[in-house]
C-alpha cells in the first residue's frame, strides 16, 4: 500500500504542498476504518477535525426538519470534507457525514493542523487557495438547490446526455447509475417529488424510461425546461 504522504497528495486540498509540507501534515493525522452506513459525525456536533477519503465512499448531507436528506456530496478517494470550520471559526460541523460502504478515512485533528498553519505561512496560503476553490463548488451546489424541481430534474437529464455525447443523436439517452433515492438526495428533493416530476416529463412526451435507462424524446422541450 502506498505511504500516507503519497495518498494524501492526491487530495485537491493538498495538491500544491511540497514533500516537506506533506510530511508535516501526514505526521499529525491517522487512518480510521468505518463500516458501511456508519455515521462519521452529525450536523451541530463539536468540530474536532476534518477527513480525507482514502477508500470507499462518504455522503455529506443536510437533514431537513421533516427528516428528508439533502445530499450535498458523494465523495470518493481522495476528496477532503469537513474542513470548512477551519476557515470560519465555527465550533460545529455544518452538515452530516456517513459512509455508504466500508471506507478508510484519514483524520486530521483541528488543533494540530491549526498549529501547522500558524507555523508555515506558505502552507497556509496553499491550503487557503484550495479551500477557496472548494467554497466556490459549494456555492454552485447551493445555487442549484434554489432552482425549482422541474428545472433541476431537466438540467440533470440534459447534463447527462451532453456529458455522454448522445445529445445530438436520434434518441439521446443515459443509464441512471444511482438509485432514485440517491438521485432525489442529490437534487435536494424527496423521492416522491422526484417520481412525480419524472412522471410529468414522461406524460408530456419529453422523456421515457426503459429499465434504468432514461431516453430523451423531445430534446428541444427538455432544454426549454432546463433554462
Amino acid at each position: 500500500m502506498k505511504g500516507t504522504e503519497d495518498l494524501i497528495r492526491n487530495a485537491p486540498l493538498f495538491e500544491k504542498l511540497t514533500n516537506q509540507e506533506l510530511s508535516l501534515v501526514s505526521g499529525i493525522g491517522r487512518s480510521k476504518s468505518f463500516g458501511k452506513e456508519e455515521v462519521i459525525f452529525l450536523e451541530g456536533e463539536q468540530f474536532a477535525g476534518f477527513y480525507i477519503v482514502l477508500s470507499g465512499e462518504v455522503k455529506v448531507y443536510k437533514l431537513g426538519s421533516d427528516g428528508n436528506e439533502t445530499l450535498l456530496h458523494l465523495l470518493r478517494p481522495y476528496r477532503s470534507f469537513a474542513e470548512t470550520p477551519l476557515f470560519t471559526n465555527s465550533d460545529a460541523y455544518p452538515a452530516c457525514a456517513e459512509t455508504t460502504e466500508e471506507s478508510t478515512l484519514y483524520y486530521i485533528p483541528k488543533v494540530e493542523f491549526k498549529r501547522l498553519m500558524e507555523e508555515s505561512p506558505s502552507l497556509t496560503m496553499k491550503i487557503t487557495e484550495a479551500f477557496a476553490s472548494r467554497l466556490m463548488e459549494l456555492n454552485h451546489k447551493f445555487g442549484q438547490l434554489s432552482v425549482n424541481v422541474e428545472k433541476r430534474l431537466a438540467r440533470y437529464i440534459m447534463n447527462e446526455v451532453e456529458f455522454n455525447g448522445t445529445l445530438k443523436s436520434k434518441r439521446p439517452a443515459f443509464v441512471l447509475s444511482m438509485a432514485k433515492k440517491e438521485l432525489a438526495g442529490q437534487l435536494g428533493i424527496a423521492v416522491e417529488t422526484l417520481s412525480r416530476n419524472l412522471r410529468k416529463l414522461k406524460d408530456g412526451n419529453v422523456v421515457r424510461e426503459d429499465g434504468n435507462k432514461i431516453i430523451v424524446i423531445d430534446p428541444i422541450q427538455l432544454r426549454k425546461l432546463s433554462e
